[in-house]
């Protein structure tokens, strides 16, 4: 290790000289560029800070609670839709109402979070999401099941992790009883399986 390397490390981590040269165990990497040193934090605590939200979102969906579920939310929660069309934050509230009461169990929803790019306070997800649950359909209880990807801007406030935007919409994927829909038509049951993109 260099001495600019051991003496950035003593002086950015507060650590001894001597501990700094002889190496760090744990989460850091580091590494030299240049004339720059580049410390960064492998445990990925954002990563694990959303995981933890988005398994309370998990929780409150199942469990249809629209309390739980806005309090994931920041007061000026927006989404923008794939036709770039703005939601309020009032409107996203009673589309969450609306949901929550018509869905009915079995009930899961899953989030696979893919990158992360943080800016300050908020931090930019881009997730794939998956939803599970039973809905009335022309009198008849069915499976409905879509997919999307979206980008999840989260911003850090004194409670933690809070969902602020929701735009880039993209890739949505629809099913009723294992088969894939058009959902921009009225639901038939006869009709051949959606091939669209």
């Amino acid at each position: 290790m260099s001495i600019r390397l051991t003496l950035a490390l003593s002086i950015a981590l507060g650590l001894p000289s001597a501990a700094a040269a002889q190496g760090l165990d744990g989460p850091l990497k580091i590494k030299e560029k240049g004339e720059q040193v580049i410390v960064r934090d492998k445990s990925k605590p954002v990563r694990k800070a959303l995981e933890i939200q988005y398994a309370k979102l998990a929780e409150a969906i199942e469990n249809k609670d629209h309390a739980a579920f806005q309090a994931l939310r920041t007061a000026d929660f927006h989404t923008v839709d794939e036709h770039g069309q703005a939601r309020s934050p009032q409107e996203m509230s009673e589309r969450a109402r609306a949901m929550l009461e018509r869905i009915k169990p079995p009930i899961h929803t899953a989030n696979t979070i893919g990158t992360i790019d943080v800016y300050g306070d908020d931090a930019k997800a881009t997730v794939r999401q998956y939803f599970s649950k039973m809905l009335d359909i022309d009198g008849q209880l069915r499976q409905v099941e879509t997919y999307v990807t979206q980008d999840e801007t989260w911003t850090m406030t004194p409670d933690g992790f809070r969902l602020k935007l929701v735009d880039g919409v993209r890739d949505p994927e629809t099913y009723v009883d294992g088969k894939r829909i058009d959902p921009t038509k009225p639901y038939d049951p006869d009709a051949p399986p959606y091939e669209g993109p």
